[in-house]
Parts: C-alpha cells; structure tokens; sequence
C-alpha cells in the first residue's frame, strides 16, 4: 500500500471485487530552485495482492502568487 489513507469508498475493485481506498501521496517537485512536495490523491484497492490504482482528477489550486496579484 501507498500513501496516508483518507477514507474508504463504496465501490469495489473491478479485478478482484475488494473495497476501494483513497488515499494520499506526497510527489516531491522543483518550482524555480526550491524543492516542494505536491499532494496527489489515488484510488486503489485495499487488497495487497491486487495492484488496481487509479488517478484522481485534482482540483486545481491557486499559487500564492496569483492570490496576491487579486
């Protein structure tokens, strides 16, 4: 398993029929020389053996910067 668990869903894994999980990972970026962490979320399957993930459409996040120049 990756990832901090957020929460478990209502629908189940269409390869092995396990409830599916969502949860949360750090990708570590580079914005203009500094390094950051970008939180991502995942949905896979709570059984270790199957490897079903799938991505999650993000929600896009004002930068800093552009809240300032509101």
């Amino acid at each position: 398993m990756i990832g901090r668990l957020k929460h478990s869903l209502k629908e189940r894994c269409p390869e092995c029929g396990k409830i599916l999980q969502l949860r949360a990972i750090d990708i570590k970026a580079m914005d203009n020389g500094i390094e950051i962490t970008i939180p991502k979320e995942i949905i896979c399957c709570s059984n270790r053996t199957c490897h079903y993930e799938r991505a999650v459409e993000q929600k896009r996040r004002r930068r800093q910067e552009d809240i300032l120049t509101l």
